[in-house]
């Protein structure tokens, strides 16, 4: 079995950062390239879009992850240590 290398180029610096600041938010050992990979497009797709795009869906900068990973994480479901 081959792989091809998986290149990527991110529209905006710091992207990257913030997806893994994301899942590392979501909890420990998590790792999270099997839910990125098949989302990275939406994702990209949305940090080209202008603010003014994005308010237009509804969305801000900061809305992207959150929403493109929606229904991956039950934001209601709480753990206390």
């Amino acid at each position: 079995m081959s792989f091809e290398p998986l290149n990527l180029s991110f529209v905006r610096p710091g992207l990257r950062s913030r997806i893994d600041l994301y899942f590392a938010q979501k909890g420990q050992g998590f790792n999270p390239s099997a839910f990125v990979r098949p989302r990275l497009p939406s994702i990209l797709r949305l940090e080209a879009m202008s603010d003014a795009e994005l308010a237009e869906l509804g969305l801000t900068r900061d809305d992207i992850l959150p929403f493109v990973f929606e229904d991956c994480f039950d934001e209601d479901l709480h753990f206390d240590a």
